[in-house]
């Protein structure tokens, strides 16, 4: 039976241990990247679709931990524009969040699609129309 009792106090000194080795671990800067986890795309033409006229841009980042995130803005076929960061915090239900706002003045005919995306990772949004005649 000190033999048993023994060997229990073996397993329970090893798991011990165990447990401060990873505690030091993630003290000691095994820091969890800033990684991006959704985005999404908004774009209100202008009324009417009728130019010249306002219309407005907005990008909504998700991230797996507040800090800040570069975006490009993708015209299809076309330029890109950016980066443009966006700082990300953490929101209502433990959701981290940021967004990024361009408001545009639209001056000739538009019919164009867009998306946003996080370079050099796969997240991307759809792509979005942004409509107006003149």
């Amino acid at each position: 039976m000190t033999i048993v009792k023994l060997g229990i106090a073996a397993v329970a000194a090893t798991v011990a241990l165990v447990g401060v080795a990873d505690a030091f671990e993630l003290k000691a800067g095994s820091a969890t990247k800033l990684v991006p986890t959704s985005i999404q795309l908004g774009i209100i033409s202008p009324p009417d679709n009728i130019c010249p006229g306002n219309g407005k841009l907005t990008a909504w980042v998700e991230t797996n931990k507040p800090g800040t995130i570069n975006i490009l803005v993708v015209k299809k076929g076309g330029a890109v524009a950016g980066p443009f960061a966006v700082t990300t915090v953490k929101g209502a239900n433990g959701i981290v969040m940021g967004s990024y706002t361009q408001n545009l003045m639209i001056n000739n005919p538009i019919d164009a699609e867009y998306r946003v995306v996080v370079a050099g990772t796969p997240i991307q949004s759809n792509w979005v129309p942004l409509v107006a005649a003149c």
